[in-house]
């Protein structure tokens, strides 16, 4: 377990660096697309994570707001899954062309962004993971997800190539979020862990992310065409 324990800590970085450069050498595939953006965020999810090792692990990266919470760098995500979770209610309702899904996206977006709003006044936006943000974002793409699949299981377009990323993608945003939600609740609510608990955790944490980018990586690989109607 070692080994592998090893190889999912140093795998993180690589992964995300892989993913952007197939993401960047298959834009012309998907251009014209509501994922056109999607290399940004990549690039934003690779400076992110780079960012905070380094804040973590290295005195000199410490951000000057944390000058006496040396390994709080929670922030940087705060504010990245923000970026995220909003990105991706864009994308879902650009997908979707049933207006009755596109309203239960917009309602879910409002619900994200409401419970962000209110989640400060229970943990600081700067020094906590905003827990309660967090859980609400990954139920709200869930079900943007599960809009998705619902509107094209029965359609022809499902064997549109103009679909292909954009499901796998979805693929391994449901694997990761349907995973890690009950992981990051447990992880709030449960302060007493074992060592070993928290190593189970970790490794099925690390592994979930791995599945996810694995997934993004195929469904920019089988990309085909690149025209968006």
């Amino acid at each position: 377990m070692e080994i592998l324990d090893t190889i999912l800590e140093n795998s993180s970085q690589p992964l995300y660096a892989v993913t952007l450069l197939i993401a960047l050498i298959k834009y012309p595939k998907y251009y014209s697309t509501p994922l056109k953006y999607f290399p940004i965020l990549l690039m934003y999810t690779f400076l992110t994570e780079l960012l905070g090792y380094f804040t973590k692990h290295y005195e000199v990266f410490h951000i000057s707001i944390f000058s006496s919470f040396i390994r709080h760098n929670v922030i940087i995500y705060n504010i990245y899954n923000l970026v995220f979770f909003s990105y991706f209610f864009y994308v879902y309702w650009s997908y979707i062309g049933n207006k009755k899904y596109r309203k239960f996206i917009i309602f879910a977006a409002i619900f994200y962004l409401l419970v962000s709003l209110i989640n400060p006044f229970f943990q600081s936006f700067k020094l906590e993971s905003q827990v309660y943000s967090y859980l609400a974002g990954a139920l709200a793409i869930i079900i943007c997800i599960v809009l998705f699949f619902m509107e094209h299981r029965n359609n022809s377009k499902t064997l549109d190539y103009r679909f292909t990323g954009i499901k796998w993608i979805s693929i391994g945003l449901l694997i990761f979020y349907v995973g890690y939600s009950p992981i990051k609740a447990s992880r709030f609510y449960n302060y007493t862990y074992q060592i070993n608990e928290y190593v189970h955790l970790r490794r099925m944490h690390l592994l979930l992310i791995l599945l996810m980018y694995i997934s993004i990586i195929i469904g920019f690989l089988r990309m085909k065409r690149k025209f968006w109607i």
